[in-house]
């Protein structure tokens, strides 16, 4: 048997499914790893020159959460405390600022080269994404 307050409910939920509504939750295997794969992999791989130079991949959650070779880069629940966010807003020195140009290594380094060609900052939006995901914890999720 149906109550009012089942079929209110029921609609309620419909309505949410079909409208697109999603909830405010980021998903690191939906929202976060797809901006570190297109922006940051192609440096911050094993093989790039962006994990040669600081020990940092974005190719898993395992190793984002790890870090760097200077410490730990995402600090769950902490966007402000969370150095990712530091440098993709760049608010640190420009020779660590993420995405880094590296023009004056280009002639001696082909990995260099290469990546300078991919670099470009993050929109704000996408540093927003990895922000709320970090606030929300950094699940593995």
């Amino acid at each position: 048997m149906f109550t009012p307050k089942s079929i209110a409910l029921a609609s309620f939920s419909a309505a949410a499914l079909l409208c697109g509504c999603r909830s405010n939750v980021e998903s690191f295997k939906t929202d976060v790893q797809p901006i570190l794969e297109h922006n940051c992999a192609v440096c911050h791989s094993p093989g790039g020159i962006g994990y040669e130079m600081s020990g940092f991949s974005v190719q898993s959650y395992a190793t984002l959460l790890k870090g760097s070779k200077f410490g730990p880069l995402v600090i769950p629940g902490s966007s402000k405390q969370s150095n990712l966010i530091w440098l993709l807003k760049h608010g640190a020195h420009p020779s660590m600022n993420m995405p880094k140009i590296c023009e004056h290594l280009a002639a001696q380094d082909g990995k260099c080269a290469i990546a300078s060609q991919y670099a470009r900052r993050l929109p704000e939006r996408q540093v927003k994404i990895i922000s709320r995901w970090i606030d929300q914890g950094a699940r593995d999720n």
